[in-house]
């Protein structure tokens, strides 16, 4: 059997036609598809994975708790990093609410004086009104211009601001900030709002009461009758402005920064303004009965409610 002859690695052209015995076709005759040359990845460019043997299973119990440890002391310091960031975004957020707090309650303090300035005036303005149509009533027809003074209609009043707090309990903020800080200010914002509906009932009363001046402004062309109804209109006006001032009050007793606001004697005058010297005098000997009669539950009561403001 004919040996095969070895062929070096390369040829040149011309030895390679003669070995093959046929002449090669010209490169016009025969064009090569051309294809897209792709480098072959050298061991630069290609990074492979390094994937280490596995660690020998552990061979005593000794090695066993210390890898558990490890892998619970890795966890822990994991968890407790997340945790301390947590405690650092929320501590922010509670200092940002803290902040947005105080900022609404200056202003509602500014408002609670404007609030203290208009119950005031509501009281003399109420009673300077009272005072003329009780003298129209028991003067009939008495001349605008004999009248002792004019009935005079105004209100002042500032609402609450309470975005900021509303704003806070739809979120977590206040789950981050002691319970005795979020309890107080949810009553001074309790007390803020019965002040402010206090002020609208006040508002609606004095409504009613000068609703005849839309009609006729002068009294002096009232009625008997129309006379006595504005009477109790007023009287209406001035119990519920005395409620506005027990809760204006309440509110600067239980939060003593909020002032100035209304004092016991004030609120007792103005009370006295419903009724006249002369039921009041018909009204003494009753009275004393009924205060006489509890006296005793009074005296229980008061001593109840010492001992729960101590608690």
């Amino acid at each position: 059997m004919p040996e095969t002859p070895e062929f070096p690695e390369e040829f040149p052209l011309a030895e390679l036609t003669a070995v093959s015995g046929e002449p090669m076709a010209p490169a016009t005759e025969y064009e090569m598809p051309t294809t897209a040359h792709v480098s072959e990845p050298t061991k630069e460019k290609v990074r492979m994975l390094d994937i280490h043997d596995a660690h020998h299973a552990a061979n005593s119990w000794k090695e066993f708790f210390v890898h558990i440890a490890t892998i619970v002391l890795g966890l822990l310091i994991a968890v407790g990093l997340e945790q301390t960031v947590e405690h650092i975004h929320h501590r922010g957020e509670v200092q940002e609410i803290r902040k947005a707090l105080a900022q609404e309650r200056q202003k509602n303090r500014v408002f609670y004086n404007l609030n203290t300035a208009g119950f005031r005036y509501e009281a003399e303005e109420l009673e300077n009104n009272l005072h003329v149509f009780v003298f129209l009533q028991q003067h009939p027809g008495t001349p605008e211009e004999k009248l002792p003074g004019v009935p005079q209609w105004g209100f002042a009043h500032a609402p609450i601001v309470a975005s900021t707090w509303k704003n806070a309990q739809q979120t977590q903020v206040l789950d981050y900030m002691p319970w005795e800080e979020t309890e107080a200010d949810g009553q001074l914002y309790d007390l803020l709002g019965l002040v402010d509906k206090d002020a609208l009932s006040a508002l609606d009363a004095e409504g009613r009461a000068d609703s005849y001046a839309s009609v006729d402004p002068n009294p002096s062309h009232m009625t008997p009758a129309q006379v006595a109804a504005e009477i109790d209109l007023i009287q209406d006006a001035i119990r519920t402005n005395i409620n506005w001032g027990v809760h204006l009050k309440n509110l600067h007793e239980q939060f003593p920064d909020f002032s100035p606001a209304p004092t016991e004697d004030e609120l007792t005058r103005i009370a006295g303004w419903v009724r006249s010297a002369e039921d009041k005098k018909k009204l003494r000997a009753a009275q004393t009965a009924t205060n006489t009669a509890l006296a005793p539950s009074a005296a229980a009561l008061v001593a109840a409610m010492k001992v729960a403001d101590t608690h």
